[in-house]
């Protein structure tokens, strides 16, 4: 083989918590692909399972295929707090600010943000693709035919198709024998314009399990995705029944935008990303939200095509989840990140994250009532924000279909009413036995504490660029 270029992925990242057969079945898929193009990426595991047998599982599945010629690299929990000491001797930041990037708080059942940072930082200065353990190496295409790159400057470029089951779903998709490392290479890292961006993240398509816990955004979805889900009744039922979805953008797209899913994304970690929220769910989103406000110098590239989505078994939206007005903590992350005005946090990426995190540090440094007030009136905004968009829908489209009209119609009734709410900076995620009091003092610590991080990230990731250099990653090599 050719020796590895700069402009190359040289390694394909996998996030995975206690699915061993499915994370086997996820590298299996993208070996082949890559062995069928001639390409040979090491694979990057980053496991978060928090137990020796799901552990012990997923490390003999990993020699299982090693001994099939792939070569994969892992880090567990125990090799992530190694590594977090490690980089609090070389790097000067505490240790418990590094553990919280790395590890999470047990308090948060969920910590796949911080399983991200660890395959950051044990792949800095390359390039990369991450996907999750249950994607599945098959490119579908979706092009409209046009393969001029666009410009795009909303929040989605993407377009969704509504299925009733994975296997409709992919019934439609035109798969295609291309090469994955090659769809994303075409893009990331490269020069986005004359200003001096550049593409620092690119994301290709799902077919199969849209990897939402919500339905609401459908309600207010627009142009060719609006005209299928309102095709019928009977479309338009089942799509907020099911998860089952084709979703990518028709074309190359260029977009200065905030929206981030990490189901298959690659990264130019060559550049100085910032961290993911550690804790709970869409991390993901708060990262875009980031880069788009924080990155000046960086631009996102969708890809028209699809990998399969392939969580086993098919997942359904709850019903009652579209009418569901509780908070989450990464609301609570992107209403801190809406208070700060970016315009305080120029210079360089590494200034604007440090300036930002003493941001957080203040908010997370307030009585407990002025943090819940600051919440409040950005979430207020924001709910305003959808409410006026989901009005302005009503209008444009004359309130039909009268089934969707309805159901808009009576989540607007439900916001304006949970607007006020005492409790609606209550995050419901964080609710346990402790209660509503319990929860908005965690949100406001996490915060701070991620602030911390925010802070200390570009001296962390400049100490984990030197150990690299040392042949010292989070990784052990299998």
């Amino acid at each position: 083989m050719p020796a590895l270029t700069d402009e190359e992925i040289a390694a394909i990242g996998i996030v995975t918590r206690g699915r061993a057969d499915s994370l086997a079945a996820c590298i299996d898929s993208y070996l082949e692909n890559c062995r069928r193009h001639e390409r040979s990426p090491a694979f990057v595991v980053t496991d978060d399972s928090p137990d020796e047998d799901s552990r012990s599982h997923t490390t003999a599945a990993l020699h299982a295929l090693r001994e099939r010629g792939a070569r994969i690299s892992y880090g567990g929990r125990a090799e992530r707090l190694r590594f977090a000491e490690t980089l609090a001797r070389e790097s000067g930041v505490p240790i418990d600010v590094i553990r919280f990037a790395l590890l999470g708080d047990d308090r948060c059942p969920l910590t796949t943000g911080a399983n991200r940072n660890s395959l950051l930082l044990d792949t800095v200065d390359t390039l990369i693709l991450s996907v999750d353990d249950d994607t599945r190496c098959r490119i579908g295409s979706v092009s409209d035919g046009d393969a001029q790159l666009v410009p795009f400057t909303g929040y989605d470029p993407t377009e969704f198709w509504f299925h009733p089951d994975r296997r409709s779903a992919l019934e439609t998709v035109a798969f295609i024998d291309a090469d994955v490392l090659g769809c994303h290479e075409a893009m990331l890292g490269r020069r986005a314009d004359d200003s001096g961006a550049s593409v620092a993240v690119t994301l290709q398509g799902i077919a199969g399990d849209s990897g939402m816990g919500s339905s609401r955004y459908y309600l207010g979805l627009e142009g060719a995705s609006r005209a299928r889900l309102v095709a019928s009744p009977e479309s338009y039922a089942s799509a907020f029944r099911s998860r089952e979805v084709v979703r990518a953008a028709r074309r190359p797209t260029l977009a200065d935008s905030p929206f981030c899913m990490t189901t298959c994304i690659g990264f130019d970690n060559r550049a100085l990303l910032p961290p993911f929220f550690p804790v709970q769910r869409n991390s993901d989103g708060i990262f875009g939200l980031m880069l788009h406000r924080y990155g000046a110098k960086y631009r996102t590239g969708f890809l028209p095509s699809v990998v399969v989505h392939d969580p086993d078994p098919p997942r359904l939206f709850v019903p009652d989840e579209l009418w569901t007005t509780a908070i989450r903590m990464a609301d609570v992350v992107m209403a801190c990140l809406f208070a700060h005005d970016p315009a305080n946090a120029t210079g360089t990426a590494a200034t604007a994250l440090a300036g930002l995190g003493r941001f957080f540090q203040e908010l997370g440094a307030l009585p407990l009532a002025d943090f819940e007030a600051r919440i409040r009136s950005v979430q207020q905004f924001r709910t305003m924000a959808f409410i006026t968009h989901l009005e302005t829908q009503l209008r444009t489209h004359d309130s039909t279909p009268a089934f969707w009209a309805e159901d808009v119609r009576r989540l607007v009734a439900l916001l304006w009413a949970t607007t006020g709410a005492e409790d609606a900076v209550v995050p419901g995620d964080l609710r346990d036995e402790g209660g509503a009091g319990a929860a908005c003092r965690l949100s406001q610590e996490l915060v701070g504490r991620f602030g911390q991080v925010l802070e200390s990230w570009p001296a962390i990731v400049e100490a984990a660029r030197r150990l690299r250099a040392q042949g010292r990653r989070l990784t052990t090599p299998l």
